[in-house]
């Protein structure tokens, strides 16, 4: 005669090859998530590398500009010109003035 097996047994080793299964797919989901990057491409091609050095050009660029004082801004904003609409010979025309104050 055959010896037989009991159920609890049986559950017992479905139980542990689920566990295992279910345990290999964390493992292996916790070790993609560690190696894979969170950068995109084109991330990587936009960070650059901090070196400390300023290039030449760009000071040359920043010596040649011009630079406004107050008055000179301010006296620029008033003259700007408003347009007007006249009416001549029944059509309505637009012409620019400078306002100052």
């Amino acid at each position: 005669m055959k010896p037989t097996r009991t159920v609890s047994s049986y559950v017992l080793l479905v139980g542990m090859m689920g566990l295992s299964i279910v345990g290999g797919i964390l493992a292996y989901q916790i070790y993609s998530a560690s190696t894979k990057s969170q950068t995109t491409t084109e991330q990587k091609e936009a960070i650059k590398s901090i070196d400390g050095s300023i290039d030449a050009k760009i000071i040359e660029n920043m010596q040649k500009r011009v630079v406004f004082s107050e008055v000179q801004m301010d006296s620029s904003l008033r003259a700007v010109p408003t347009p007007e609409i006249t009416e001549a010979a029944g059509e309505p025309t637009a012409t620019a003035s400078a306002t100052t104050e």
